[in-house]
C-alpha cells in the first residue's frame, strides 16, 4: 500500500532488539481534499539500512510512502506494526524507491 503525506515528526534514531537494529519513527499526516475535517495521521516505522532513506528529509517534508502491515499477538492483545519499504518525494523525485539494476539494453521490450 501507497501512502502520500506530510512528515509532521521524526523521531531521533534508537536501536531496537538484541540485534542493535536501527529504527527511526515518522509521523505522516494525510495531505488529501479534507479541508472540514480532521487529517488523518500515522506513525511508520523504518528499520535497519532503510532508515538512510528517512534521514534525507525533513519535519513538513511531503513524501510518498510504500508500506508494510503486520499484526502480532501477545498476552491476548493484538499489536500492530507499520513499517516503510520505500520513501520519496511527493514530488516524484525517485529518492528512496527501489529500483531495478540496470540492464544495460533498452527498455522497449519490457511488458508494461
Amino acid at each position: 500500500m501507497e501512502f502520500t503525506g506530510k512528515i509532521t515528526k521524526i523521531t531521533p534514531e534508537v536501536t531496537v532488539w538484541q540485534k542493535e537494529l536501527p529504527k527511526i519513527t515518522f509521523v505522516l499526516e494525510d495531505v488529501g481534499e479534507m479541508e472540514d475535517y480532521k487529517r488523518n495521521s500515522i506513525a511508520v516505522d523504518v528499520l535497519g539500512d532503510k532508515t538512510e532513506l528517512v534521514k534525507q528529509f525533513n519535519e513538513w517534508d511531503v513524501v510518498r510512502v510504500g508500506l508494510n502491515f503486520k499484526s502480532n499477538e501477545y498476552n491476548d492483545r493484538i499489536y500492530n506494526r507499520i513499517t516503510a519499504r520505500r520513501i520519496d518525494a511527493a514530488d516524484g523525485s525517485d529518492a528512496g524507491w527501489s529500483a531495478p539494476a540496470a540492464s544495460g539494453g533498452n527498455d522497449e521490450d519490457l511488458p508494461f
